[in-house]
């Protein structure tokens, strides 16, 4: 266990991405604690994957843009994108794509059967969480009727998201042709120790002409079929050039849990303009040494002039989005939050609200949704910029997890998320800064004993 234990302390020493606070900590479970923390340790305080899976998505990405850039027309960015989003995400703006605002689960699902029904060559979906109640068996017979039609069908699923899901469960689909796979962060037999990494994006792409994305997954609390009303969630349909660009995210993601390389130029038609929407993809991932989606939020952050709008179900700030968001109000910006008046878990409320000191004396407007879970991810800015997609404002999207946001340039679809924020907020209690001063001595003592633990949650 000593070997063990001094073997684990260079590793944790090498990883950069880690903040020194949460290095510290580490380096104490160690120490202290060498067979506990040793344990602890392989299985979640690793945040990257390992180089030798970064070098084989390297090699995919080299493949797959020179098998589908090949004849390619040279597209313009649109006129609104900002230059240093391509640089952070590793892709370049999309102009002259189409995208609908679909504002909750009973506009999404028929969204998505419809675009599953529609196939003519191949399907490819993952989500984070998959159930077995009778939206996942619905989706999933869905895609069983298309692979039974000759269309080629990929599902990828998390398996720590759907931990009480089995592959038995996709037994019919695997029988009509298509395939399946778990996404294989934790998987010992493969030499995967990672239970901390997860893949929380939510994808599906039909034909490399329709994408659906947002924080939706598969399950009647995001439809409303199981009796209550549903999670507060939204979601996008997005056509146009951008398709093929979250069709390489699917490969990527695809070729990382099974080896096999989606190379063909079918998978990646070439997509005519349809209309006059920017999208910039942020595929936030613990692959690389950057961290896409809290930097490409950043950015958003710093050009707003006059409105920000934040909605997300875990408000877990690191330093720089926090600071980023009191530079903000103190410029004059009018800043709004809306988190959940009760997260899913319980103390993840206690955590979020711990940041509430730091951004109400600022001038920061924090309100809590009560009705209803809301699990909800969105940022507006400005009335221009929307960013959508899986992440959280929390450590675990900013950092660990494999998130996919788009970034879209467009009044109309901002002013749609507005007008949504807007609806949401009406059902909400605003939190004064008097009101969070005064709260009970035990919540002040909540807070303060589970916001250390923040990066574990």
């Amino acid at each position: 266990m000593t070997v063990l234990q001094w073997a684990l302390i260079p590793h944790l020493l090498s990883q950069r991405c880690k903040p020194p606070g949460s290095t510290l900590a580490w380096l104490w479970a160690l120490l202290l604690f060498p067979g506990v923390g040793a344990l602890f340790y392989i299985l979640i305080g690793n945040e990257r994957v390992p180089r030798r899976r970064m070098a084989l998505m390297q090699a995919l990405e080299s493949q797959l843009h020179l098998t589908v850039g090949t004849g390619r027309k040279k597209r313009s960015p649109h006129p609104t994108a900002l230059p240093e989003l391509e640089r952070v995400n590793g892709m370049p703006p999309s102009a002259g794509n189409a995208a609908s605002f679909l504002p909750d689960g009973v506009s999404f699902f028929p969204v998505m059967l419809d675009a599953i029904a529609s196939a003519k060559h191949h399907v490819h979906l993952e989500f984070y969480i998959w159930n077995k109640d009778r939206a996942g068996v619905m989706v999933r017979d869905a895609l069983t009727k298309a692979a039974q039609r000759g269309v080629q069908v990929r599902v990828l699923v998390d398996e720590m998201g759907s931990l009480w899901l089995s592959r038995r469960f996709f037994a019919p689909l695997i029988a009509a042709g298509g395939e399946f796979s778990w996404f294989h962060t934790f998987s010992p037999m493969r030499g995967m120790f990672h239970l901390n990494l997860r893949n929380h994006r939510k994808l599906l792409v039909a034909d490399g002409v329709t994408a659906l994305t947002g924080g939706m997954n598969i399950g009647e609390e995001y439809w409303g079929g199981s009796g209550g009303p549903p999670y507060r969630d939204l979601g996008m349909r997005l056509r146009g050039p951008v398709v093929r660009q979250l069709g390489e995210v699917f490969a990527q993601d695809w070729y990382f849990s099974t080896g096999k390389a989606l190379t063909s130029v079918d998978y990646y038609p070439e997509a005519e303009p349809c209309g006059d929407v920017g999208v910039q993809v942020v595929p936030g991932a613990p692959d690389n040494d950057i961290d896409e989606v809290q930097l490409s939020t950043l950015a958003l952050l710093h050009h707003a002039q006059k409105r920000i709008r934040v909605m997300t179900p875990y408000l877990v700030p690191e330093p720089p989005l926090l600071a980023a968001l009191q530079l903000a109000a103190m410029r004059g910006v009018d800043v709004a939050i809306l988190v959940p008046g009760k997260c899913d878990h319980f103390y993840l409320t206690h955590v979020m609200r711990s940041y509430y000191d730091d951004l109400l004396p600022h001038g920061v407007r924090i309100s809590e949704y009560c009705p209803r879970l809301m699990h909800a991810k969105a940022l507006t800015v400005d009335g221009l910029f929307t960013m959508v997609g899986s992440a959280n404002l929390d450590i675990r999207s900013l950092r660990i997890n494999f998130e996919l946001n788009v970034i879209l340039a467009c009044k109309e679809t901002a002013q749609a998320v507005d007008e949504y924020f807007d609806g949401t907020a009406a059902d909400a209690r605003v939190v004064t800064l008097e009101e969070y001063q005064r709260r009970p001595f035990l919540h002040k003592m909540a807070e303060a004993v589970f916001r250390p633990a923040a990066p574990l949650l």
